[in-house]
């Protein structure tokens, strides 16, 4: 499979190049879903498109058995491109800092690899919208979700995910059954207090900068102080915006922060401390404490069956030395929300570009290895097939 896969890997590449060139933010993959239909409609796939918004759902069906599913992720980030690349951004401000237009065109070309295939039963492939961010969703569901509810994942048996990885060389991929990104969320804590003057009457305000101090401190003592040390879990309060004049009392106060766990229990329990404390601080100091829980994705649990067939599929892919089980990330990923439907395995791909210091996911300097693209590409094909059995 590797060898077909090299074999059109000019013509990935090159969807992969023109994705990055137009990148789109979340629910406005308009452009980027014309591409994948077009593509589709080259090869003859029959699709459905406005999928969960912007989504594109695809089969390839022979006979009955098994559905497996396979899934890309397709919307960019807020961030403006400095790669310096010939075929960067064109939309200022908008990046393909995560690799999503990687993704997209490896399943594009799994799609053609697989297309000339003989199999028994049904592979779906999900063109997903919006995982980064759930704001333009009026029910503040992320891609994922939505297409759950819209029953893009009706029938299927098991799906298959995969994420490019800088900092893992070419040739190699990272498999491991259980937990293998966290349970993550963007919260937001707003403080309403009372202004006053600072100089001349503090004692008749309520002041939210006190308080927001004081809650940061109280919030670090959750991980520190109520979670074992066996566990990984963080609560970072990464944000601080409040007060008007340097002689007011601030009134109003908003903390922007994450909480993650690889545990959805100690997860829940740290979201749920997080409000304990803040209704505390709002009774002692007469303030209101608003918590708001902004974008949320559970634990990504890889299924330990589902896992050992897909790692079987590596085999055929990757050197026997390039088969790796990376420590679980406190990443959070919103494929989590299929893996916790079904039985599923999210992998990472790596494209760590030769000889280049690599840089993080959401770097405006990030860029990949597009030898690795035929790697991807091969292994979602291969595995598709392994797990129709």
């Amino acid at each position: 499979m590797l060898i077909k896969a090299q074999a059109i890997s000019a013509d990935i590449i090159a969807l992969r190049r023109e994705l990055h060139r137009f990148p789109e933010l979340g629910y406005q993959e308009i452009r980027t879903s014309k591409l994948v239909c077009r593509e589709l409609d080259r090869l003859g796939i029959g699709y459905q498109a406005k999928v969960a918004k912007t989504g594109v759902v695809a089969e390839l069906s022979c006979g009955s058995g098994k559905t497996v599913a396979l899934r890309a992720d397709m919307d960019a980030l807020p961030i403006s491109e400095a790669t310096g690349l010939p075929f960067s951004s064109e939309h200022p401000g908008v990046m393909h800092a995560c690799g999503h237009d990687a993704h997209t065109a490896m399943l594009l070309g799994a799609a053609r690899l697989l297309k000339d295939e003989s199999f028994t039963g049904t592979i779906r492939l999900l063109f997903q919208p919006s995982e980064e961010d759930n704001s333009g969703d009026p029910d503040g569901y992320s891609g994922a979700k939505r297409m759950l509810i819209e029953g893009a994942l009706q029938g299927v048996d098991c799906a298959l995910g995969l994420h490019q990885a800088p900092m893992l060389p070419t040739g190699t991929i990272s498999l491991r059954a259980g937990a293998v990104l966290a349970a993550a969320d963007h919260f937001e804590i707003i403080i309403q207090g009372r202004p006053a003057h600072a100089g001349v009457n503090p004692q008749d305000g309520i002041d939210a900068i006190v308080i927001g101090a004081e809650l940061v401190g109280h919030l670090q003592t959750i991980v520190s102080r109520q979670v074992s040390p066996n566990d990984q879990a963080v609560v970072s309060v990464g944000v601080i915006n409040g007060g008007s004049s340097y002689n007011i009392i601030a009134d109003r106060v908003i903390l922007s922060g994450t909480t993650r766990a690889l545990d959805n229990q100690i997860y829940q329990r740290n979201l749920s401390q997080i409000s304990t404390i803040c209704a505390s601080l709002a009774e002692m100091h007469g303030a209101k404490i608003e918590v708001k829980v902004l974008h949320q994705v559970p634990v990504t649990l890889n299924h330990p069956e589902i896992t050992a067939t897909v790692r079987s599929a590596a085999a055929r892919i990757f050197p026997e030395t390039g088969i790796l089980a990376v420590p679980p990330m406190l990443g959070g990923e919103d494929f989590a929300y299929f893996t916790a439907e079904l039985p599923a395995c999210f992998a990472l791909l790596g494209t760590q570009p030769p000889g280049g210091q690599p840089t993080s996911l959401h770097h405006p300097q990030m860029f990949i290895d597009e030898a690795a693209l035929a790697y991807g590409t091969a292994f979602l094909a291969q595995s598709a097939l392994e797990l129709l059995g």
